[in-house]
């Protein structure tokens, strides 16, 4: 798709799709981020529970070497404190001897059994994995357990094992993963209604404010073309609204077809004096001839003549209103569609044996001269532009290309005219612009066996080409 010719509104369109699409890849990236915090914090919530079980463990232990409680005592109060905690909505701690006898569990049937050889349903040593990693100072056993509503579901779960060395008592708990699913969801939920309610808003935004630019522009493209055309009511006016730029195009447009209503009214008027006039020259019988219609003829060459200056004028004004649509507002040239336009049609008018060439002048480094002398870069357009308008033969077509080059196209004489006048007009302008190297690329034909695109592809690749080899130069392809 060529950028150059999508119109205002798909480009703004263009840019909200790119906002859209970062915006969805950072809502993704932070809700990966999230999950993986969330996920943090549960596994240290199971982590300080076990802690806490092993502390209550200490204390008992403790008043049993104090000869407070007996071993036994102890244990037994120990054992009793811990297998009554719960939480997360009935989450417990586990706890098992040196032998694998589970003494305290969530499941009253497993108390008392020996569950070393639980297993989950991929066959992975659960208990096994649990009294391992306690041993090495505690850790998390990953694994697969059915779901409580469908047996054939396998959920993942995690688990926290510690050892309480004093008693070889291996003690852990499990993450709440349906808790732990809802907060992630919950999240989830919000960070794309977010998401959908911030693109919905730009949207609009957008939409509104395209509405309002596009229906001003074209009540004017309208308004212009239905005066070019001589459909247009010249007393109708455009309505100053809108942006700064909206406001004087309108203004502009009121001007030109309020002056062209008084032309017109003008000619009205002489044409009701051509009317009277030549009822005056309507002799009756009875009349004798006389110097009188001579008089009256006289009248009538003058108004006349009158409306024929008066019709000048009026085409006069319609062409000043067409070039006014046709001209750049900075360099007095005309317009790339204007120009477009001109070259296409003269191209389709062109004889196979007449030489034409097209060109493209440009900085070489034209971002850096629109960002660090953009108060100097119009002056600088202005000059090369009536130095272009001078320099050029009457017959070339000019425009400015873009925001700071131009190009500009014509017919030969000679085939070999299109580089000389190319080295001539480069050799003018880099004398003039010393402080910054310009490149030109030309693309020379005869006849019409190049369309215009095909020839400002091919200027377009010499002006690169020209730029590539350190600029400042002249190359045609």
């Amino acid at each position: 798709m060529n950028i150059r010719n999508t119109s205002i509104s798909i480009r703004i369109w263009l840019v909200l799709a790119l906002f859209t699409t970062g915006l969805v890849l950072n809502t993704y990236l932070e809700l990966s981020s999230t999950r993986t915090e969330i996920q943090s914090c549960y596994a240290s919530n199971v982590e300080h529970m076990v802690e806490s079980a092993g502390s209550i463990l200490q204390h008992f232990y403790q008043k049993a070497e104090a000869g407070e409680l007996t071993q036994l005592e102890a244990k037994q109060r120990a054992l009793e404190a811990i297998s009554a905690i719960r939480y997360d909505d009935g989450n417990y701690i586990f706890m098992g001897d040196r032998d694998g006898i589970s003494i305290s569990n969530g499941i009253k049937e497993l108390v008392g059994t020996n569950i070393m050889g639980i297993q989950d349903p991929t066959g992975l040593p659960l208990v096994e994995e649990l009294y391992r990693v306690a041993s090495e100072g505690g850790g998390f056993v990953d694994y697969q357990w059915p779901d409580s509503l469908n047996k054939s579901i396998l959920l993942p779960k995690t688990s926290y094992a510690d050892q309480f060395e004093p008693w070889q008592w291996t003690l852990g708990t499990g993450l709440n993963m349906a808790a732990l699913q809802e907060d992630l969801l919950r999240i989830q939920e919000t960070s794309l209604i977010n998401l959908a309610l911030v693109i919905v808003s730009i949207g609009c935004l957008i939409f509104v404010f395209m509405r309002s630019i596009t229906r001003q522009i074209s009540r004017v493209v309208h308004a212009l073309t239905d005066l070019a055309e001589g459909r247009s009511n010249l007393s109708y006016r455009l309505e100053k609204k809108g942006s700064k730029e909206l406001v004087e195009l309108a203004g502009s447009y009121n001007q030109l077809a309020e002056a062209l209503e008084k032309v017109s009214l003008q000619v009205q008027a002489d044409g009701e004096r051509i009317l009277k006039a030549s009822e005056a020259l309507k002799l009756d019988g009875s009349t004798e001839f006389s110097m009188q219609p001579a008089i009256h003829l006289q009248d009538l060459l003058g108004t006349m003549e009158t409306i024929t200056e008066q019709t000048a004028y009026l085409q006069q004004a319609h062409r000043n209103l067409q070039q006014l649509a046709e001209k750049d507002s900075l360099t007095a040239l005309l317009t790339q569609q204007a120009f477009e336009f001109q070259v296409v049609s003269e191209l389709s008018r062109l004889s196979g044996d007449v030489p034409h060439s097209f060109y493209l002048l440009a900085f070489d480094n034209d971002v850096e001269l629109a960002t660090h002398d953009a108060e100097l870069l119009p002056e600088r357009l202005k000059t090369i532009a009536n130095e272009l308008k001078q320099a050029l033969p009457p017959n070339m077509r000019i425009c400015r290309n873009g925001e700071t080059s131009f190009m500009f196209w014509g017919t030969h004489t000679d085939f070999s005219e299109g580089m000389k006048l190319a080295v001539k007009i480069h050799q003018l302008l880099q004398g003039l612009q010393q402080d910054c190297s310009m490149s030109l690329g030309l693309s020379s034909v005869i006849g019409e066996e190049k369309r215009y695109e095909l020839l400002y592809s091919e200027a377009e690749r010499a002006l690169l080409r020209a730029q590539s080899d350190g600029g400042a130069k002249v190359y045609e392809y």
